[in-house]
């Protein structure tokens, strides 16, 4: 019968042999337990990311995950200008394929008129680029109930690819303004609300209008000039059908359709508007380094009349700022943008000499300061750097 250990154990009465196997037996009792494996790498292609938000969503909704919901995607946007990229476009369609599979009780309907009165629920989100690193994005999907007006659900996730295509589609890259008007902040800000906290009310409210021109700027993308003339007329009957996507898509299919006197007239509206709302963003863009307009002389001298006209039947001033790509030297480019400011000035005045008598349009040059894309690339890209605002003001 063998010996037990305890207390009593005489170790000199044991084999040498013994007593190193019961000293390595202690020593291995006391030794830390070894690391745990490192974490999996995190899937940062946009399909990955997509993913990550849709188990984000799932997480958030708990058991409610596999509840049925009739909901509707109002396509993505990039978050730093608000305009829809062939980036977003791609996030878009990549989205609507994976939803139902990670949310299996969602059941996704076409964003127009009919899918808009069938769905109680929202899918919508934004693309940002992040400053300083090139190919970096961050991803925003959120899940919002239109019965209840809340935000009930928001993934987040990052996206790490220098291919991603930032390209404006062809209705944004061809509208004559700025479309961040007051219906596409609401849009930007309901995805950047906490969960449990109201999406954006007009937003919500105005969803039937903004899938009627959703389908009015896919039917512009694939070249349907008259069917995008008639979605965006239909728009401009309604009461929240004024605004600057839907004047803007008036304007560009009366161009494509040869009705010059009809996109003028859908023009003016936009300078109208514009001046009404304090949003006159029309895109005068410039050619790299130079005052040289990017585009056609006779268009952007069509564009500066109609201002020019609003702003003479208008009580307001309007202050002409400069911009500039970010590329060469900041004063440089101040200087630059003071001098593309004072062009457009002197044609505005030009047209209506009335303007400068009042002093009513002054200029200012704000260099890159206010870069909206920001890339430098000095190309179709980052065209609407190198442009000029018209800032509306009080004349006093």
């Amino acid at each position: 019968m063998s010996q037990p250990i305890g207390r009593d154990l005489d170790l000199e009465q044991m084999p040498r042999r013994g007593v190193l196997a019961l000293l390595a037996a202690a020593v291995a009792g006391c030794a830390k337990p070894p690391p745990p494996p490192p974490p999996p790498p995190v899937d940062e292609t946009l399909e990955g990311a997509i993913n990550a938000t849709l188990l984000d969503i799932a997480r958030q909704l708990g058991e409610q995950a596999g509840v049925a919901r009739v909901a509707v995607i109002d396509p993505l946007l990039d978050g730093r200008s608000g305009q829809q990229t062939k980036a977003t476009e791609r996030t878009t369609q990549a989205l609507a394929a994976a939803a139902p599979k990670v949310l299996p009780g969602l059941h996704l309907l076409p964003f127009d008129e009919a899918g808009t009165r069938g769905a109680g629920w929202l899918l919508n989100g934004t693309l940002s680029a992040l400053d300083g690193r090139t190919g970096s994005y961050r991803l925003t999907v959120a899940l919002s109930n239109r019965v209840s007006g809340l935000v009930v659900a928001r993934g987040v996730a990052p996206v790490r690819d220098a291919q991603l295509d930032l390209e404006p589609t062809r209705f944004y890259a061809e509208s004559p303004s700025l479309v961040r008007d007051r219906a596409v902040q609401g849009y930007l800000e309901t995805t950047e609300k906490p969960v449990g906290q109201p999406a954006d009310a007009l937003y919500l409210e105005q969803i039937p209008t903004a899938a009627l021109l959703a389908q009015g700027q896919e039917a512009y993308n694939q070249e349907r000039w008259d069917e995008a003339q008639k979605l965006m007329a239909a728009a401009a009957q309604r009461e929240d059908g004024q605004q600057l996507r839907t004047f803007n898509g008036l304007y560009m299919a009366n161009v494509k359709l040869g009705r010059a006197a009809e996109a003028e007239e859908a023009f003016g509206k936009i300078a109208a508007l514009g001046l009404a709302t304090s949003n006159l963003a029309v895109k005068i863009l410039f050619r790299p380094g130079s005052t040289d307009f990017l585009g056609e002389a006779e268009t952007y001298a069509m564009w500066l009349r109609q201002i020019a006209r609003a702003a003479q039947g208008s009580s307001m001033c309007l202050m002409v700022v400069g911009h500039t790509s970010r590329t060469g030297g900041e004063q440089l480019n101040r200087a630059l943008s003071q001098r593309r400011a004072q062009a457009v000035r002197e044609r505005l005045v030009r047209e209506v000499p009335a303007l400068a008598r009042a002093q009513r349009v002054r200029t200012e040059g704000r260099g890159w300061d206010e870069n909206i894309v920001g890339t430098g690339t000095d190309d179709m890209r980052d065209a609407l750097d190198r442009r000029v605002e018209f800032k509306v003001q009080s004349c006093t």
